[in-house]
């Protein structure tokens, strides 16, 4: 027994050859099994050893036998002290079972985690800088540096110790000393030009990353870099002066076009990430890929927006302790660049683990290839495909007539959507005076009923109605009515119709409710009448749409607050959207949309 344990002590420092094995419980009938692996280890680990102990064979056994638990409390005493006090703790093994799907491989787990890491560290983006801060800081910087509409060689603020400016002081922002627009359409102006800029980028460099070089690590490379350039500018944009609003709008502009790279490539690594660790080519392997991707999928969203709350919640800390008990405008706009600052920080910080973590799953008979190096003209050559694959897909699409529908009135709808939220924090801010406390408040409010929405309004409409999905759908939209009709009856009556605060925290709740639910409905619907295998193309033509409605919204409702200075007209505009998508929606056929699609992944199998 002597003997055995130097030999345990001896090969304690190749634990995890010898003992990977081991289990952390045990019970008596298992020791048995324990102990002949064990010895077949240390046997082969020091074969010198094991010479020097064949003399005693016979009463090493009986030792053995008659004290196995000493022997194996030992082992997984050795095993603990060499895998790390971490391991060991029921909290650290909970939290490791997120991302844990695959135990033999590790570099698979890593790259999930690191996905995980990735919807952390860009989601605050979207929800903090581009939902809530964007509108507010480029509405405030126009404000500051715009003059009187009656009389252009006046400054709009005379007085910088003023919060808010006076409802009847109409002001427009020189641009070029050519054109004069309303600070407010000067927001949502530079809105619409990123959004158009970032579909544009988008596209070319998915498609250049998909045709050049489709691996794990070259999408984290490239991630990486859109991912700290678009960080770099959200700190610099805290850190412009207040006269420097062209510097402002082109840094809103790069940031808003780095995070659509970085969230459509970190979207589309998930699919390659299992691949890598699935073999695809079996039908009961891609079944499991598909169940494997809802479930990291849904646990990454929530994570996702988890950050993004806690962030905004942090950000109303720093907001608070930085405010003054009397803030004037330019307080006010201090107070948002730190909030600005610490979300492009925490871009900056959390997604450095990615580069570690992610990287891509070298299989046993794989040969290493030299890659091919990025030219500029490999990169046009590639980026010409990609343009043109994405013109046959839309065309493609096109000759399915459900589909078709479907796109048209989403491309209403999301339009409509997304523009209300950025109407409403303007709104909030210069007709109702709310500081940017109350409007992250708001931004709050309206993420945590989307979540709710999204996962309880669909299903509670189902189940208690049993509506069919486009008539749910028409349910929904006509939910979504309520909160731009509500703000035009402020034309009409005095106490009602967004003249007080607390609407607007009611309205959120209602916008969060309604947005959360068409997403959820909206994505269930368009995944039953795309043809089966062909859903990353269709996908990203949905995105497209989406992102494309996105431009055209925004610049409409600028060019009414040019026109009347008055952010309420724009309510009209809105609810005609939501009014235009009632009849397409109406005559859309989930069933027909389902033979469709059947009938067109039966045609693509043969072809193929």
């Amino acid at each position: 027994m002597g003997e055995n344990k130097s030999l345990i002590k001896k090969d304690s420092s190749n634990t995890n050859n010898g003992y990977e094995s081991l289990p952390l419980s045990y019970s008596p009938n298992d020791t048995n099994l324990i102990l002949s692996n064990t010895h077949k280890n240390l046997k082969n680990t020091d074969n010198s050893a094991s010479n020097n102990d064949n003399n005693g064979e016979n009463d090493g056994n009986n030792e053995r036998e008659s004290s196995k638990t000493p022997l194996l409390q030992s082992l997984q005493d050795s095993y603990l002290f060499k895998t790390s006090k971490k391991k060991s703790s029921f909290l650290y093994q909970n939290i490791q079972r997120i991302w844990t799907y695959f135990p033999e491989d590790d570099t698979t787990n890593k790259n999930i985690l690191a996905w995980f890491i990735y919807l952390i560290s860009s989601e605050p983006f979207i929800v903090s800088i581009i939902s809530t801060y964007m509108p507010i800081i480029l509405e405030t910087f126009a404000t500051l540096n715009a003059v009187k509409v009656k009389d252009h060689s006046k400054p709009c603020i005379d007085d910088f110790s003023l919060v808010f400016q006076d409802k009847n002081d109409k002001c427009v922002l020189p641009i070029a000393g050519m054109w004069y627009v309303d600070p407010s359409s000067f927001a949502l102006y530079v809105f619409s030009t990123s959004v158009f800029f970032q579909t544009i980028l988008v596209i070319s460099i998915s498609g250049l990353v998909d045709n050049f070089n489709n691996t794990i690590a070259f999408k984290k490379k490239v991630m990486f870099f859109f991912g700290i350039l678009g960080a770099a500018c959200t700190i610099l944009i805290s850190l412009l002066y207040n006269s420097e609003f062209y510097s402002l709008a082109v840094l809103c502009i790069v940031s808003n076009c780095c995070y659509g790279v970085v969230n459509v490539l970190g979207n589309s690594l998930l699919p390659v990430i299992l691949n890598s660790a699935i073999d695809t080519n079996h039908q009961e392997q891609g079944k499991k890929i598909n169940e494997l991707t809802t479930v990291i999928s849904g646990k990454g969203t929530s994570l996702g927006y988890l950050s993004a709350l806690l962030v905004q919640i942090i950000c109303i800390g720093l907001i608070k302790k930085t405010s003054v008990a009397k803030p004037t405008m330019t307080n006010n706009l201090k107070s948002l660049k730190i909030a600005i600052f610490f979300v492009g920080l925490y871009w900056i910080i959390t997604q450095i683990p990615i580069l570690f973590l992610l990287n891509d799953v070298k299989k046993p008979d794989e040969e290493e290839t030299e890659q091919q190096k990025m030219t500029l003209n490999i990169m046009k050559t590639n980026v010409v495909k990609s343009w043109k694959t994405l013109g046959q897909t839309i065309i493609h699409a096109s000759s399915l007539k459900q589909v078709s529908i479907f796109l048209v009135g989403w491309f209403v709808i999301s339009d409509s959507i997304t523009t209300i939220n950025s109407t409403a924090i303007l709104f909030s801010k210069n007709e109702l005076h709310m500081n940017t406390i109350n409007l992250v408040f708001v931004s709050v409010s309206s993420l945590i009923f989307a979540i709710i929405g999204a996962f309880f309004i669909p299903s509670f409409l189902i189940h208690k109605f049993s509506l069919p999905l486009n008539k749910l759908m028409l349910v929904i939209i006509i939910w979504a009515c309520f909160i731009p009709l509500y703000g035009i009856l402020g034309f009409v009556f005095e106490n009602i119709g967004l003249k007080h605060k607390f609407e607007m925290y009611f309205l959120a709740v209602w916008y969060g409710l309604s947005m959360g639910a068409l997403n959820a409905v909206s994505r269930s619907i368009f995944a039953l009448i795309i043809p089966s295998g062909r859903e990353s193309i269709f996908f990203s033509i949905f995105n497209i749409t989406d992102k494309g409605s996105s431009i055209v919204g925004p610049v409409l409702t600028g060019l009414i607050i040019d026109k009347t200075h008055q952010i309420r007209y724009s309510f009209i505009l809105l609810l005609l959207f939501l009014v235009l998508a009632l009849p397409i929606f109406n005559s859309l056929n989930v069933e027909e949309g389902k033979e469709e699609a059947q009938k067109e992944a039966l045609f693509l199998e043969q072809v193929i």
